[in-house]
């Protein structure tokens, strides 16, 4: 396992662990309350978060593999298979 921090100028803290299989993306979203759904759409995962102030939608481009998105607990998860 390799764990990389990755900073891409957006209010959410993200870290990407590398195996032998596969990648794993979380990415904490920062949010506790209110709902939330991820879409994986042509390569890119759609986050929407809808809270009392309103929807924030985030967009995180994924490698051209197999990529399995879910959220708990206000960490998105990605996991890409090659």
């Amino acid at each position: 396992m390799n764990p990389q921090h990755i900073a891409d100028g957006r209010d959410v803290f993200a870290r990407r662990y590398e195996y032998d299989d596969e990648t794993v993306l979380a990415i904490d979203l920062g949010v506790t309350e209110g709902e939330t759904s991820v879409d994986v759409v042509d390569g890119t995962a759609i986050v929407v978060v809808e809270t009392p102030e309103g929807e924030r939608q985030e967009e995180f481009d994924l490698p051209d593999e197999e990529a399995r998105a879910f959220i708990r607990n206000g960490v998105l998860t990605i996991e890409v298979s090659p």
